[in-house]
């Protein structure tokens, strides 16, 4: 039987911020708050290299700062932006089989946030031993590539509805079935439209 699947992004739609630049903030100030001064200039240091490097690259050294560090409590950062969250329709429907959150948000904390709200699956940017590749962030087209490879490992070839505020989201977007798209930009929908890609709009709420 065919099995019903669900892809859901992260920042923008499943919550209505950034989470990546709360975390970022989140950081910041714990280390002010626990004196970490060392902790607090890789930060500053690695946030500043965002005037001349790219969004990705610059997540890939504030990953790096923390990914062997055993003091950074994701639970608490997920508690703090708990207000942030929508609560989709879809989510509630029962009739999925596999949800799978899929997301440029790092993986340490995007898979608690996946837990909480039952998922499946998530698909997030992980910690990286090696140097920075483009590949490192799961955003674009190495989402969508990232997101076909778990369901082909599965022997599924498909995605019922997506659930997305980005234009970043166009290569599923092109697969999907069923688009709902979440406060979207006017370029984004304009895109849709020339490409004659039917879709639902979720208005932007609290």
């Amino acid at each position: 039987m065919k099995k019903k699947v669900l892809v859901v992004d992260l920042d923008g739609t499943l919550f209505s911020i950034n989470t990546f630049h709360h975390f970022i903030k989140y950081l910041i100030f714990k280390s002010i708050r626990g004196f970490n001064m060392l902790l607090l200039f890789k930060l500053i240091l690695a946030v500043s290299s965002r005037l001349f490097l790219t969004h990705a690259k610059m997540k890939f050294y504030v990953l790096n700062i923390i990914k062997h560090r055993t003091d950074i409590d994701f639970n608490e950062f997920v508690n703090t932006i708990s207000t942030k969250k929508r609560e989709l329709a879809v989510l509630q429907d029962s009739s999925f089989d596999i949800k799978i959150l899929a997301t440029a948000a790092p993986s340490c904390y995007a898979n608690i946030i996946a837990r909480n709200n039952y998922f499946h699956k998530c698909l997030g940017t992980d910690f990286s031993d090696s140097n920075y590749k483009p590949s490192f962030e799961n955003s674009k087209i190495i989402k969508k590539n990232n997101v076909m490879s778990y369901l082909s490992n599965l022997n599924i070839n498909h995605i019922d509805v997506l659930v997305t505020d980005s234009i970043d989201d166009f290569p599923l977007v092109e697969l999907a079935t069923q688009n709902i798209i979440v406060n979207p930009r006017e370029s984004f929908v304009k895109l849709l439209k020339q490409k004659s890609i039917s879709f639902e709009v979720i208005p932007q709420r609290p």
